[in-house]
Parts: structure tokens; sequence; C-alpha cells
């Protein structure tokens, strides 16, 4: 199989409209590689998930979320916001690191 660099070369030989489609495909082919350097997003929460994790109540998120540091999400479903629950898990880390306490459980 030849190399996206290769296709490049061959482009740049090619010229014209063809060059064109081939460097678009090159861009598309190396967008969906970047893909799979995602996160697992098996592992995306909401905000009744991250709360939980908090140790907050649930209608409290909206104060939360406006605090310092806090973690945008990682994406929205609809409105809905969701985060890696790895990051909410840093963020609870990090927060009581800063207020001076330690958490062994998660």
């Amino acid at each position: 199989m030849l190399s996206l660099e290769r296709h490049r070369m061959i482009a740049d030989r090619v010229g014209g409209e063809a060059a064109l489609s081939i460097l678009e495909l090159i861009a598309e082919i190396e967008r969906l590689q970047g893909l799979t350097d995602l996160p697992d997003v098996t592992a995306l929460i909401g905000a009744k998930e991250v709360a939980d994790i908090l140790h907050i109540h649930p209608k409290n998120m909206h104060h939360a979320r406006k605090t310092r540091f806090f973690p945008e999400p990682y994406l929205h479903i609809g409105k809905r916001p969701m985060w890696l629950a790895e990051t909410i898990r840093e963020y609870k880390e990090k927060k009581e690191a800063w207020s001076g306490r330690t958490s062994n459980n998660s």
C-alpha cells in the first residue's frame, strides 16, 4: 500500500482537478485516522453521574459548572452535556488537593 506522502507526490505530478481530488481524499483519510485517537467514549457520563462522583446534589450542577477549572463537557447530545468520566475524576482529585483533602474513594 502506498503511503499518503507518496500519494501527495503523485498528486503534484498529475496536477489539475485530479490532484485536487487526490488531496481532498488524503485530507479525509487523515481526518478519519485522527478519530481513532479519540478517548473511550463509552466512559461518557451525564450531569447526574458527575454530581454523584463529586458528591453534590444534581440540582446544584449548574453552580458547580460555574466554578473555576470545572471541565467543559466533552460533547453535547442534544442539549445534554456529557463528560468523560476520567476528566471528572481528575478534576475531583485536583479540587480535593486544592482544598487540602485527599479521598480514598472514587
